[in-house]
């Protein structure tokens, strides 16, 4: 498939507008979007403190596209509660969503279940060692 769009201006403006949040302490923490998609960016996120998170999908996509697409320019930030209208309100003028909460550990989207922040994290640090196991190639890199 082709290659996502990108646009040196929207990506010039992007990191200029993280900067300056960055700067006035008006976020608690930002990760781009980029390989994997959305759902690895926010399990990513959550990975350093073992934290989950609640979203809800937007219906004008499809739920795979809008989880794993790969399109540039993108970034998930958290706000604090108490600082979340200000964040809003200065962000008025550029495109962005809000996506959900920040939550104890567990994962849901569109009110479903996924399951615990531990679990994937498990799934993403072992997937490779998993898929070598019992093919040829585990046994060459054993070799090594």
């Amino acid at each position: 498939s082709p290659a996502p769009a990108f646009d040196i201006d929207v990506e010039l403006d992007l990191q200029q507008t993280i900067s300056t949040l960055i700067k006035n302490k008006s976020i608690v923490s930002a990760h781009d979007i980029s390989e994997g998609g959305l759902f690895v960016t926010l399990v990513e996120s959550a990975f350093n403190r073992s934290l989950g998170f609640a979203v809800e999908t937007d219906a004008a996509y499809r739920k795979d596209a809008f989880l794993f697409g790969e399109a540039q320019s993108r970034v998930v930030v958290t706000v604090s509660a108490n600082k979340a209208a200000a964040f809003e309100q200065s962000m008025a003028s550029k495109a962005f969503s809000k996506l959900g909460t920040v939550t104890a550990g567990s994962i849901s989207i569109d009110g479903e279940d996924w399951g615990s922040i531990s679990t994937w994290q498990e799934k993403y640090d072992t997937a490779i060692e998993k898929l070598l196991a019992g093919h040829e190639s585990e046994h060459a890199l054993s070799a090594l």
